[in-house]
This record gives structure tokens, sequence and C-alpha cells, in this order.
């Protein structure tokens, strides 16, 4: 089956070699062209126009938030994949709003959509390790199954496409209040002068031995920090589940601690580094000062 991937960032860079191994056509887009250059180096089509992307039967779109999707998959994109049988799966992160929208769109053109907002850093896609979240007709889930299984493992998570955005947005949540709290007890124990790492290598070694906590606990502790992927996408992704939370009048305690905490730390100046990083700083400062 031709495949397209829209959207060369970290992520949408170390699919199309995944996607190239499988022995499909790949064709790429992105709107800076030195990131079609690399993928069209190792075997990739270049297309001029993301209309070209839905000439292909399975188009996987992978762009930063709300505002580069309705920018880049337009409705004009869309429609003109009518009648060619094509399946278009959104890997983004995104609001169910916009979900709702982009399901309504692709029903009206005749062609199907998925949701599937990934979990995983570009290091664990590259090793096929990414925890897929997909949600839409289970139909078409398993006509981009084999695609999708070629850089991670698929979660089904519902019918409607909207509940996959959901689903992500809480997982990351659940992943920054494991964050915050970790950089919080790091502040404790730095004012008490005590050994934060060694702490940490016995909460990741017993009570909390998992990827999240293994992975992120020498970054928060400045042992090891993460590379710089910077703020905006979790206080992006914090803020759409805030809205969630509005649109459902409930009230969130935690999330609304975790979105203080991360402005706080950029207003700090830690905006470009990972979540882990910043708010470990941020809490490391505090207990300085303290």
């Amino acid at each position: 089956m031709s495949v397209s991937v829209v959207g060369l960032g970290k992520i949408g860079a170390t699919i199309v070699p995944h996607l190239l191994a499988l022995g499909e056509e790949v064709g790429v887009w992105n709107r800076s062209p030195a990131a079609v250059e690399k993928m069209v180096a190792l075997g990739a089509r270049p297309l001029n126009d993301v209309r070209d992307a839905f000439a292909s039967k399975l188009v996987l779109s992978i762009l930063f938030d709300d505002a580069a999707v309705r920018e880049v998959i337009t409705h004009e994109a869309i429609a003109s994949a009518t009648g060619r049988e094509t399946l278009h799966v959104c890997l983004s992160t995104l609001s169910p709003n916009l979900a709702d929208e982009l399901t309504l769109v692709h029903q009206t053109a005749g062609i199907g959509y998925l949701s599937a907002p990934l979990f995983g850093r570009p290091e664990a896609v590259e090793q096929k390790a990414a925890n897929i979240c997909v949600a839409g007709d289970p139909g078409l889930l398993e006509k981009a199954r084999p695609y999708l299984e070629s850089f991670g493992r698929v979660w089904a998570l519902g019918n409607e496409p909207r509940q996959a955005n959901v689903a992500k947005l809480c997982g990351n949540f659940l992943i920054g209040a494991a964050v915050a709290a970790m950089a919080e007890t790091t502040g404790i124990l730095k004012a008490e002068k005590a050994d934060a790492d060694a702490f940490m290598t016995l909460m990741t070694d017993t009570l909390f031995a998992s990827p999240i906590y293994k992975s992120y606990a020498p970054s928060v502790t400045g042992a090891r920090p993460l590379p710089a992927s910077g703020l905006a996408m979790p206080i992006k992704d914090m803020g759409l589940l805030a809205a969630i939370s509005a649109e459902n009048q409930l009230s969130n305690r935690v999330l609304k601690a975790l979105r203080e905490s991360l402005s706080r730390a950029q207003d700090m100046g830690f905006g470009a580094e990972d979540w882990s990083t910043a708010l470990g700083r941020s809490a490391r400062m505090a207990s300085a000062v303290a």
C-alpha cells in the first residue's frame, strides 16, 4: 500500500525508515525542505503539496498542535482524496474538539480517519517501542495496524477518534504529575542535604521500578538531564486537558498545580529544557533559597 508521511519533525523523521523497511513506497511532505531531503536520501519520495499525500492509500500525519494541523491538513487536501479509499491516521496530540471536526470532514469526503497519538520519545520510536493510542472504526484500525506496529505497540481505546486524544492527554498528565512529585521530593531532600540521587535509585529499583520513573528521575535530580525539548508541548497539552476538565465541570487540583509549576519553571528561564529538567531545577532553586 502506498504511504505518505506529513510532518517530519523528530517523530515523523523517525517513523519513515520503519515504513521503508516494510518495502512500501513512502511519500514525504514537510514545510521545511531540509527534512524532506534527508528522507529522500533514505529512499522516500518527495511530495510538493499536501494534496499529493492524500493520493496515497495511507496518510500518517504528525504535526505539532491544533494550529499546525488546521494550517496543513486543509479541507481541500482531504477532499482531494475522495474515492481513493484513503485512510488518514493522525498521530498528533490534539484537542478532542479538533478530532471531532476532522472526523466530520473526513466522513463528508468519504475517506477514513483515525486518531493515533503516541507515547514515546524519538529514541523509543527508533527502537519500535512507542505506545500508540488509537481510536476510531475498528475495521480501519486493522487496515492501519501493520504500519503502526512497525514502530510500536497499538492500543485500541475506543470507536470515536476523540477518545484517543483524551487518553493521550491523560497519559501525559500522569507522566507530568510523576515528574512534578519527583521534583518536589528532590527539593525537600536537597533542603535537608540528603542524597537525592541515592534516594531516587532506591525508589526506581524498588517501589517505582517503571520506565517513566527510571528515565525521568536522573533528569529531575540533575544527574543525567534529558535532551532539551522545551516546555511548549507539555504546557500546551496540560492546557488542552484543563479545557476538557472545565467543559465537564470537573475540579482538578493536581492538574492546576502542575500547570502552575510548568509556568513557574518557564518564568524562571527553563523554557527550553525537558520538563523533568525544568521542574527539577525549579524545585532545587526553591530549596536553595529556603
